[in-house]
């Protein structure tokens, strides 16, 4: 098989992660759920989402909250799926920001936190270790998620569309927009 063909067989496996992510910074505080990992992982102020079918293929949106908004959970709801989504993953005073694609889980647009070196060779070492350091954290998310998903897919696969539903309800089980 061709390298692009196993990546469009494997893109379902991304698009849930990412998914899975939203979901979690909405409902666990962004939490890893690993012992000893304090860090935080939030969908930040860009989502993309695609579908294959229907009249609209693609939806991005950005600034604000997307994440909270009636149009991305109606196109969850539609059948859309995140392509792209823009993270921030927070541990103790850093910041990582990124953007992170489904399809390939490619890292882009990375924002590091700041590095203390001086001298040039001291910034390089401190800018590859805090992106090893973010890379880390992203990938511990990606493990718990692998192990939860074969644990017990069914189970999260109805706790997403559970999530999803209760987003279109707004808090307390109103719709707000049709008011």
């Amino acid at each position: 098989m061709k390298p692009m063909e196993l990546m469009e067989q494997g893109r379902f496996l991304g698009e849930e992660f990412l998914l899975w992510l939203w979901m979690r910074s909405q409902t666990e505080g962004g939490a890893s759920g690993e012992e000893g990992d304090g860090s935080a992982c939030f969908v930040d102020d860009a989502i993309q989402l695609a579908s294959e079918r229907g009249e609209v293929k693609e939806i991005s949106l950005r600034k604000g909250s997307p994440a909270e908004s009636r149009e991305a959970f109606e196109a969850l709801s539609r059948g859309m799926r995140p392509a792209r989504v823009k993270l921030r993953i927070l541990s103790g005073d850093m910041e990582w920001v990124f953007t992170l694609n489904a399809a390939t889980l490619d890292m882009g647009t990375l924002k590091l936190p700041p590095s203390s070196g001086k001298a040039p060779q001291d910034r390089l070492h401190d800018r590859l270790y805090l992106l090893e350091e973010g890379a880390g954290h992203l990938e511990r998310r990606f493990q718990h998620f692998l192990r939860a998903r074969a644990e017990d897919g069914d189970g999260m696969a109805e706790s997403l569309k559970a999530w999803v539903r209760g987003g279109l309800a707004g808090p307390g089980g109103e719709v707000p927009w049709e008011a």
